[in-house]
């Protein structure tokens, strides 16, 4: 999945350059989904389909020499910038009709009116902040839908294979929380035979999340599965085959493992594929 997700990282990029603008009597739309049926062309292929992408990043670049200008107060360069900036604006516009209208340009008639009048830094910086809050507005609208559906790919097929048997990216996930979970009950009950029982089949899992990650992504992982994580696990293996029964010696393990592991995963991958569930099951 990820070999073809981690060509399509400028999709990622696009959420934080997302430049959408409108003028301070424009409501917001109200439908918070996204038009994928206008997106798609724009995002298909390798980096030669991110054409909405490269408009993105080329708008946020001219909105960053836009706005420093007009806050420096250089009227020179603010002229030629919000020219160019005001050409972009009407390009990207144009790529997606369903969002055009955040596309206005009345708010940078106003930041040229400021700078050719010489207002105060102050008011100037308002209108940027006008300008800036309206990027915000976007990106809680649309910015997890856009990932969940041009970053990550599908996580529903998202498998693993392992001694004939496929888990699913989500099946996974649960065996893992599981397992975990049930590691550190057996220890604290003081049931050491079914605690190597359940660390056992938590290894056979951390194993299969291995495969996974690396099944989708062409670099090595920096969390989820590296040596941090695994010297761990593997501690402790080691704490309950010489026999160990102080639940202390297991408890930071547990703990550094649900912090280095579990936690950035949720926050990073889950999003996204909780999304795609919901959308799935929307479509039912």
């Amino acid at each position: 999945m990820a070999h073809v997700l981690e060509r399509q990282v400028l999709g990622a990029i696009f959420l934080a350059s997302l430049t959408l603008w409108s003028t301070p009597a424009l409501a917001a739309p109200g439908d918070s989904t996204i038009p994928t049926a206008e997106l798609d062309p724009h995002f298909k292929g390798g980096k030669e389909g991110h054409a909405y992408t490269r408009e993105m990043l080329e708008l946020g670049m001219r909105t960053g020499a836009a706005t420093t200008a007009a806050l420096r107060n250089d009227p020179d360069r603010s002229k030629v910038a919000l020219k160019a900036l005001r050409e972009q604006m009407v390009k990207v516009g144009a790529m997606v009709p369903s969002w055009k209208p955040w596309f206005r340009t009345g708010v940078l008639d106003e930041l040229e009116s400021a700078v050719a009048a010489k207002a105060d830094l102050a008011s100037r910086r308002k209108i940027v902040s006008r300008l800036e809050n309206s990027c915000t507005s976007c990106h809680a609208r649309y910015m997890f839908q856009v990932q969940a559906q041009y970053r990550w790919g599908s996580f529903a097929s998202a498998v693993v294979q392992a001694g004939g048997e496929e888990v699913t990216f989500h099946q996974l996930m649960l065996d893992l929380a599981s397992s975990l979970g049930a590691v550190r009950g057996d220890v604290e009950s003081g049931q050491f035979t079914e605690a190597k029982a359940a660390y056992q089949r938590l290894m056979e899992r951390f194993s299969m999340m291995e495969q996974l990650c690396a099944n989708c992504h062409d670099q090595p992982r920096q969390y989820f599965i590296d040596s941090s994580v695994k010297a761990r696990l593997y501690k402790v293996g080691g704490l309950l085959r010489r026999g160990e029964k102080q639940v202390g010696e297991y408890t930071p393990l547990f703990n550094d493992v649900n912090e280095m592991s579990c936690m950035p995963c949720h926050q990073v991958h889950m999003p996204a594929a909780f999304l795609q569930r919901n959308a799935l099951e929307g479509k039912q």
